[in-house]
């Protein structure tokens, strides 16, 4: 697996993977309607403006893009990893969140905010994300999902845990 910057040109399979992702893993959390809104704002737009305004990574495998996450360094805060249903448990959200933190890291951001999916809230726990509490991701068609936010301090990383984000470099 290779995670590197996204491309103009991965747009399209970006967003193959991150609607497979919702439509997917966060079925159990969210109604049938509300994934269907929240995939229907999934266009290349949205990627091209991450990639130009923010850094978008993609893990990548045998030319398909597997997993992808966003930073917004100006706002600290993690917009998305997301990985594709077939490709989960191989470590790929971890390999992100760890490229991104230590981006983060390198780009003077001293914590990290997010919103996470309902489903996701373990995975950010297990990384040491503390619960600030229950709020709601208004999207741009009116849609709104119900998300936990959470934050945490970064410039302090234990340093067994900043030689791994290294690593996933």
């Amino acid at each position: 697996m290779n995670i590197r910057l996204g491309t103009i040109s991965d747009t399209e399979k970006i967003s193959q993977t991150h609607k497979a992702s919702i439509q997917n893993l966060c079925k159990d959390e969210y109604s049938p309607e509300n994934i269907e809104k929240w995939t229907s704002i999934l266009n290349q737009e949205i990627y091209e403006n991450a990639i130009e305004e923010k850094i978008l990574l993609v893990a990548e495998e045998t030319n398909d893009i597997v997993g992808l996450g966003i930073l917004d360094v100006k706002g600290a805060e993690v917009c998305a990893i997301y990985v594709h249903p077939d490709h989960t448990g191989k470590g790929i959200a971890k390999n992100i969140l760890l490229k991104l933190e230590s981006l983060a890291l390198e780009r003077k951001v001293s914590s990290l905010n997010l919103c996470a999916t309902i489903n996701a809230v373990g995975f950010y726990k297990h990384y040491n994300y503390i619960v600030d509490g229950k709020t709601v991701h208004q999207l741009p068609n009116g849609a709104e999902l119900k998300c936990i936010k959470m934050h945490k301090v970064i410039k302090n990383l234990v340093k067994g845990n900043h030689a791994e984000a290294r690593r996933a470099q």
